[in-house]
């Protein structure tokens, strides 16, 4: 049960300016963040001399404490302007990424990672899908998302090439400040331009937080929220896995500039598929839009694994990279579809946060299935995510059958 609230036209009109400063902020927040881990992965653990698997656990820990502290974002939300909290937890960020360049033990790594998810989750998807599902609460709200997450990607085009090519050419300890400062001198301007809609301010009456409070524990509580809960939690465990890793299994048969194209052009194609299924998922059910991408995640990976070239590998990764920026927007789409906006901010929070245990495990069990195999392939971890995709889609297919699918409005009366 969706809140369609009709806005005045100039509001409207503001809402395409959120979505373009959004876009910007995503495009470095998720290019620092999202898709540099693969590069700081292959090259922490080169400067520290430690295990794949030691610095993937690192990378677990800001997308862990990122997922928690989302949901501290969603409450804080209610109670702070939003580009308050959105310039904090850029300078927090900034901070830690800068300070990783003086890193000098892995635990180092691990202190700064987690700080640095904490600042991040400032600005990143919690945030961002709010934004979103209150500016638009009509029929533009797919593409409005679209465009913004379109960042996700764009991060992986603009800022993870460059990444790798100064990490790899001026070192760690030089690098690192520079992306800090970048992170906080394009992003804090931004956050001035940033503003909740007219209208979309949470009532603090007794009563309404009861009501609202009430609403939550249903939607939480309900069967569909925990079964895609549990999907999502395998879809991202394969995803950030297959991403995480993906710049070490091309570089390990061609060169680190192969790599570099090969994380390219996932994201050039994660930018494609996600226009395509913002155009798409507005014109079929939304569960097969799932499906489809959870089968085409699959295929992605398994042509990764078996990859006999950096050629090869390229494509497979593009192949791949159709699928990821769809399967990010398929769940806030449908949790904003089902639940009613005054709730959604924790709502997706929490299954961001039950998501994230997918995301943390991803990265560090496939970093320890490829020290498994002695380092030496990387399929072994790659078919590990095919499994994991698999199991998703079946379990999608079980939550999303229309003869048992009971939606927001079966669970609360109007």
């Amino acid at each position: 049960m969706t809140n369609k609230t009709a806005q005045p036209l100039g509001t409207q009109r503001y809402g395409w300016v959120i979505v373009g400063v959004l876009l910007l902020i995503q495009t470095v927040s998720s290019g620092l963040g999202f898709y540099n881990m693969s590069v700081y992965i292959n090259r922490l653990s080169a400067e520290l001399a430690v295990p794949v698997s030691d610095i993937s656990f690192a990378v677990s820990l800001f997308f862990v404490v990122g997922g928690v502290a989302g949901l501290y974002i969603a409450a804080l939300l209610t109670r702070f302007k939003v580009r308050t909290i959105m310039i904090a937890g850029t300078l927090l960020a900034g901070l830690a990424l800068g300070l990783v360049g003086m890193a000098t033990e892995v635990w180092h790594v691990y202190g700064l990672f987690a700080l640095f998810g904490m600042g991040n989750a400032g600005i990143s998807l919690v945030v961002a899908t709010t934004l979103i599902t209150q500016w638009f609460p009509g029929a533009e709200r797919s593409m409005a998302l679209a465009v913004t997450s379109t960042g996700l990607s764009l991060g992986g085009v603009v800022l993870t090439p460059l990444s790798a090519y100064l990490l790899n050419t001026i070192g760690v300890a030089e690098t690192m400040p520079m992306l800090g400062l970048v992170l906080v001198l394009f992003v804090v301007p931004l956050c001035f331009l940033v503003r909740q809609p007219p209208g979309s301010e949470i009532s603090s009456s007794a009563q309404t937080m009861d009501t609202n409070a009430a609403l939550l524990a249903s939607a939480v509580n309900s069967r569909f929220f925990a079964l895609m809960a549990l999907a999502y939690v395998l879809t991202m465990a394969a995803q950030v896995g297959g991403i995480a890793h993906l710049y070490n299994r091309v570089e390990q048969i061609t060169d680190y500039q192969t790599a570099a194209y090969a994380v390219q052009a996932l994201s050039i194609c994660s930018i494609g598929g996600r226009f395509l299924g913002g155009w798409l998922v507005s014109r079929i059910p939304i569960r097969w839009f799932a499906l489809g991408n959870l089968c085409l995640q699959a295929l992605g990976l398994t042509c990764i694994a078996f990859a006999p070239s950096g050629s090869f590998a390229v494509l497979a990764a593009g192949l791949f990279g159709l699928s990821v920026g769809n399967l990010l927007m398929t769940q806030p789409l449908w949790l904003a579809e089902i639940y009613p906006s005054q709730i959604y901010a924790r709502v997706f929070a929490r299954a961001n946060a039950i998501s994230v245990v997918g995301v943390a495990i991803g990265p560090y069990s496939m970093g320890l299935i490829f020290d498994a195999f002695g380092g030496s392939t990387y399929t072994q971890a790659y078919l590990a995510g095919v499994t994991l995709s698999v199991t998703a889609l079946a379990i999608v297919i079980t939550a999303s059958r229309p003869s048992r699918m009971r939606t927001y409005r079966d669970l609360t009366p109007d």
